[in-house]
């Protein structure tokens, strides 16, 4: 059997801010190109930091605050050979939402989120299974749907 990496669910193709880009500008971007995660590049064009929509979610008069000021730095990466379950054990241990992927030159090649992994765990499943036939263990490792959908929910997806 092969190994499933990141690489089969994640998405590829980044949409980044550059700093001092306004908090408005960025939510704006994240709502037109219906995303949460939106990485922060310095001058250079490195990734610094990751500004969600959880960072901004309640704060007011945003208008001339730049983006660094919200954002989560350092970020976290993985390899784009990681295996997929060992990215989504990394994600709920550590509580976070997304992971940028990067390959072996450790550039930016994508990003990992939760709605990636819902995108994939939903190819697998079929419309024609019955839930009965589920095999919960079988698909999460010992751990019940329920124990995984509190851990989800502890993180606040």
């Amino acid at each position: 059997m092969a190994l499933t990496t990141v690489q089969i669910a994640m998405t590829k193709k980044l949409i980044t801010v550059p700093m001092g880009t306004p908090v408005p500008a960025a939510i704006e971007l994240m709502e037109e190109k219906r995303i949460r995660h939106l990485p922060v590049v310095d001058a250079m064009d490195d990734i610094v930091g990751i500004l969600s929509s959880r960072d901004v979610a309640n704060c007011d008069d945003l208008k001339r605050i730049p983006v660094e000021l919200f954002m989560t730095s350092p970020v976290e990466f993985i390899d784009e050979s990681t295996p997929l379950k060992t990215a989504a054990l990394k994600m709920l241990e550590n509580k976070i939402s997304c992971l940028l992927i990067g390959d072996k030159d450790e550039n930016a090649v994508g990003i990992l989120t939760t709605d990636d992994l819902l995108w994939y765990l939903t190819h697998l499943l079929k419309d024609d299974e019955a839930t009965e036939d589920l095999d919960p263990s079988r698909v999460f490792n010992k751990e019940t749907a329920g124990q995984v959908a509190q851990q989800l929910s502890n993180m606040g997806i």
